[in-house]
């Protein structure tokens, strides 16, 4: 029988309030936000050190991701469906006849073609696993699955896991 220890995060400090809109078919959302809360789950052996992964290690990885997208626009780079345009100081993001301009300092810029709660969920894990694994010692190869969950608003989240 196989076995495994997790360890899950899940404070109030993971949150972030952000804006955004969602094309679907030929549609487009109306430009609105949500105060997101974000949760994260690493699975692994124990370690010599008898942790899967430290808390006070994790946590701020988390807080400090949730921060960067904290009051700004989330804007769907890889989108097929909205031609961006940016200058040194904002975007512009069309759809159809609708025009937006954005400050570009009040925007996150993200490599998605959605900004969808499972994509911000996709994207978060990758940035989250980018760094826990700048963190680990070679020698520790210890993590064998991580998976991230975003919530729009109270029972309404989206995950996405992936094997380390």
């Amino acid at each position: 029988m196989s076995s495994s220890y997790r360890v899950r995060v899940y404070k109030e400090a993971f949150d972030f309030s952000a804006g955004h809109f969602i094309t679907y078919k030929s549609e487009c959302e109306s430009i609105h936000g949500h105060n997101y809360r974000v949760e994260v789950q690493l699975a692994g052996d124990i370690g010599p050190d008898r942790y899967v992964y430290n808390f006070s290690d994790l946590k701020p990885v988390v807080k400090d991701e949730c921060n960067q997208l904290d009051h700004r626009m989330l804007l769907a780079m890889k989108n097929p469906l909205i031609e961006y345009r940016q200058t040194e100081t904002e975007v512009e993001a069309r759809f159809e006849k609708r025009r937006y301009v954005f400050p570009l300092e009040e925007v996150a810029l993200l490599p998605v073609e959605n900004t969808t709660a499972e994509e911000l969920a996709a994207y978060l894990a990758k940035r989250i696993r980018g760094r826990l694994a700048a963190q680990l010692r070679p020698e520790l190869p210890n993590l064998h699955f991580l998976e991230v969950g975003v919530e729009e608003q109270p029972g309404q989240m989206a995950y996405y896991s992936e094997e380390w």
